[in-house]
């Protein structure tokens, strides 16, 4: 027999889904058509799951969704705080930290995302990415995982392989530049997080001691990066960071490779 809170929840969870534009979600999708509507399946693909375990969700079924599902449900349908809030409690899980408020890309931006031919992605203050385009979700599928954060990934052991030069090009630049988020805005709780969690990353307590100074890599400068798609030997990249005029609550981060020649298929 199915809990009433939990069949309640699966209702509107589907009223969620119905009302959610395909045209605007936050990466690439993997179905065609002009539905004005994500379908059960549609969510099943998206998250990675069986679609009979995605419906078992909307039916109010009492299993253990991972909390990375369910962070995948709330980006994907772009739920409001109380609805996250709600869909979390509802599942058995801890209701995600404070996010930066009204930090959601338009309509506008995401179309000018998904025109991008170069690793592109949206993100709030705290580095929580928003929205990916196709590119960026083929060569850094990290960055279309639910609830994908860019400096928690910078700093773990997978990132190491894809910055490659990672202790002499990226680490201290990146740092630097979390470091001063951090100072500037304190009131945000999920940012606190983020600091948090890559100051437990081996070896970077020490590294955050001694690069007090470091601020940030010039925006002219040249990264290596492992596209393996791309080219066998690493691509030197240049991160260019955008906002919207007077708009401190997201970025849209483009990876542009140095020689005009490569290109991302």
């Amino acid at each position: 027999m199915l809990d009433a809170r939990r069949e309640d929840l699966g209702r509107m969870l589907r009223a969620w889904r119905m009302a959610r534009d395909p045209a605007l979600l936050p990466g690439p999708v993997p179905f065609r058509g002009h539905r004005s509507y994500l379908t059960q399946l549609d969510m099943a693909l998206l998250l990675g799951v069986s679609e009979r375990w995605y419906r078992a969700l909307e039916r109010g079924e009492d299993r253990k969704y991972a909390r990375e599902m369910i962070a995948g449900v709330a980006r994907i349908l772009d739920l409001s705080a109380r609805q996250t809030t709600a869909l979390y409690r509802g599942t058995g899980h801890q209701p995600p930290r404070h996010r930066t408020e009204g930090a959601r890309p338009d309509a506008a931006l995401l179309d000018l995302l998904h025109q991008q031919r170069r690793v592109s992605w949206i993100c709030d203050q705290a580095w929580d990415v928003l929205a990916v385009n196709a590119v960026a979700a083929r060569h850094c599928p990290w960055l279309a995982r639910a609830d994908a954060n860019a400096m928690t990934w910078a700093f773990s052991a997978e990132a190491r392989y894809q910055l490659r030069d990672w202790d002499a090009k990226w680490a201290a630049p990146l740092l630097g530049r979390l470091r001063l988020a951090w100072q500037r805005w304190p009131d945000n709780e999920r940012l606190d997080e983020v600091v948090q969690t890559v100051r437990r990353e081996p070896g970077v307590a020490e590294l955050w001691e001694r690069t007090a100074d470091v601020v940030g890599p010039p925006d002219d400068e040249a990264l290596p990066m492992f596209f393996p798609l791309v080219a066998p030997d690493p691509v030197d990249v240049r991160v260019a960071a955008y906002g919207r005029f007077g708009d401190t609550s997201l970025r849209w981060l483009v990876l542009s490779p140095v020689d005009p020649a490569v290109t991302f298929p």
